[in-house]
């Protein structure tokens, strides 16, 4: 089963995403910022994060560089409801994915998906 770690300081769009792929068998868990975020991915091992970029204290590019540096088969997806960060941004800091809130449910799917199929394309590199 794929594992997906949400990380958003707001409980509703942790709940909301949760709603939208536990249905679809993903296997989903939460943090509410980034310092929680990095002990999850070391106790759970996600194949997708989704992690929401304004969040108090670390953000979510600083979270985003910390997952590419120490968890580098783990994909990244950003989440905002800034409209303004381009997607270069996004690129430049290993993310696959780009979500705008509100969100579509198609879009967080494919954005899962996409993931999964990043994540385990790496770890069968690496074996």
């Amino acid at each position: 089963m794929a594992r997906i770690l949400v990380v958003d300081d707001e409980e509703n769009i942790r709940e909301l995403l949760r709603r939208i792929l536990e249905p679809e068998g993903y296997q989903v868990s939460a943090a509410h910022d980034a310092h929680s975020a990095l002990a999850a991915i070391i106790e759970q091992s996600p194949h997708v994060v989704f992690v929401d970029v304004h969040m108090p204290g670390a953000n979510g590019l600083w979270l985003a560089d910390q997952i590419r540096e120490q968890f580098p088969t783990v994909a990244t997806v950003l989440a905002t409801a800034d409209q303004d960060i381009p997607p270069v941004e996004s690129l430049r800091r290993g993310i696959i994915g780009y979500l705008v809130k509100p969100f579509q449910r198609l879009d967080v799917l494919r954005a899962a998906q996409d993931g999964v199929n990043w994540s385990s394309a790496l770890q069968n590199l690496q074996h």
